[in-house]
This record gives structure tokens, sequence and C-alpha cells, in this order.
């Protein structure tokens, strides 16, 4: 018995707009689900709707935002809606996407929990799932990435981000992680790029419907956007980034995570970890 019950929404929700990779239009509607069920993607732009269930099992690729994948049909960039999703402890829900991915919006987190809000989140007559460590837990991801895990009585991240741009430099957030928070602290961040990859992304099928609509772009001496919303947007951002990867665990999670160096990689090699302790 873990004392939290299950939730859901109890409207439906959509959003709309563009694929910050594919750089095609893309929509997604929240419908609440039962009991037991978790999160699911479902693919509504394919023949037979396809399933994708938001677990870490399903990570196909994580260049440059997380893609799901099964059965040979994919959803990319799920980070920012899941996010919202962890945030406001949704457990059951399912994500229909018309499009390969899910639409970037303002690059940021907020439209997906403002929308998830309106939606009207209930509880479930059925006990949540929630990892409680019993003792700290230490990992080091693959590229120099580490993350170190303590016991608490609910979820915090405290992130550190090194970048050699003048605009980012060290950078490092703490955040108690609760829908009110969230929603003043990291929701309004937005993802972020460099200029001079830009031509590289490209060519490569990456950020083709990227622009200052939906990302903080960074050149050589600045920022091209008009401002940032935190002097510190980037280390938020990245915060959010890691709790939409952490909510492929398919559980709440409770406990104190201090991650240097965050990335997308790094992120779902510590959620396998994790999944671990479930079992």
């Amino acid at each position: 018995m873990s004392g939290f019950r299950q939730r859901t929404i109890s409207r439906e929700a959509t959003l709309d707009g563009v694929g910050v990779h594919c750089g095609e239009p893309a929509s997604v509607t929240f419908r609440g689900a039962n009991p037991g069920t978790g999160v699911v993607f479902r693919r509504i732009d394919i023949e037979g709707a396809p399933e994708i269930p938001a677990t870490v099992a399903q990570v196909v690729d994580t260049d440059r935002g997380t893609t799901l994948g099964a059965g040979g049909v994919t959803v990319r960039t799920v980070e920012h809606a899941l996010a919202a999703v962890l945030a406001l402890e949704i457990d059951n829900l399912v994500i229909s996407v018309a499009g390969a991915e899910v639409p970037i919006r303002d690059g940021s987190f907020a439209d997906f929990l403002a929308a998830l809000e309106g939606a009207g989140p209930v509880e479930q007559e059925a006990d949540a799932l929630v990892l409680c460590l019993s003792e700290p837990l230490a990992f080091d991801g693959p590229s120099h990435q580490s993350y170190a895990l303590t016991p608490a009585a609910g979820l915090a991240v405290s992130a550190t981000i090194d970048f050699e741009h003048e605009l980012i430099g060290r950078q490092s957030i703490s955040v108690a992680i609760d829908a009110q928070t969230f929603r003043k602290s990291v929701a309004p961040a937005r993802t972020f790029g460099f200029q001079a990859d830009a031509e590289v992304l490209r060519a490569r099928g990456l950020a083709l419907g990227a622009s200052l609509d939906n990302t903080v772009v960074l050149s050589e001496g600045g920022i091209m956007n008009d401002g940032l919303r935190f002097e510190d947007e980037f280390v938020r951002h990245k915060i959010g980034d890691l709790l939409g990867d952490l909510a492929l665990l398919g559980a709440r999670v409770q406990a104190h995570i201090v991650a240097e160096r965050p990335s997308h990689t790094g992120n779902v090699a510590l959620v396998r970890l994790l999944a671990t302790h479930l079992r």
C-alpha cells in the first residue's frame, strides 16, 4: 500500500503545432484512462492506431530528445508532455498523437501543464506505484554525466550543467517537485540550441521545425531571441527534461536526485537502473 491514489484526467484536452525535429504539423489529445493503464501513446495518424507504452523499455533513441517505439512505430520528443504528466502525478493517460512527433509548442513545458490541469485531474480507486529508496544510489552516465539519489519524503531535483558558451557557463539549481513549484520554476523554461549546430543538425534530419518561436538560439555573442525567461533558463529546462524521462519509470519517485550534466541518454540509463528496484 503506497498511501497514494492513482490519478487520471476527467476531460479531454488537445494541443497542436509543429514537430521541432520533423518540421511537420502534429497534435496531441490527452484522454483519461482506467486504473492500471499507465501512460500510453497512440499514433492515430497510422492505420490501426498502434499504441506505444510510455515506459523506459520502449526508448529507441535519445538523440536531441527521447523517442519511443514499438512494432516499427515511433513517437518523437515525448519528454515535454511527460514532464507535465509527472509533475501532476497523473498515472493513467492515453496520449493520442497525430504525427510523428509531439508538437514543440513554445519549446517549454507550460502548455502541456496547462492543458492537463485544465482537463481536471482526478483520483481513482487504486493505489499508485511509488518507488521509495531505502538507501543512497549513485550512477555515472555514459558521457560524463553523474547522478546521485538519496531517500526523501517527496521528489526533488538538483541539477548542474556546464557549457562553454558565456551565457550559460556553469549553472546549478535545486527544485522540490510539485505541481505549483513546477509551474513557477520549471514549466516556462524553453529548449535551447546553438546557431553553429543548425546546418549539421538539419543535414541529419533534426531541428527542421526549430525557430525563434520555440527554441532559445545561442549565437557566438549572445542569444537571437528577445530575451530569457530566467537568467538560468538553461538548467531549468534540463530539469524538466530529466523529469520527462523519469516519467518513463511508470511509477512515482520519492528521492532527491542530484544530476551533474544530465542528458537524455544519461537520464534514460538512470531510469533503467531505477526500474530494477521496482522488481
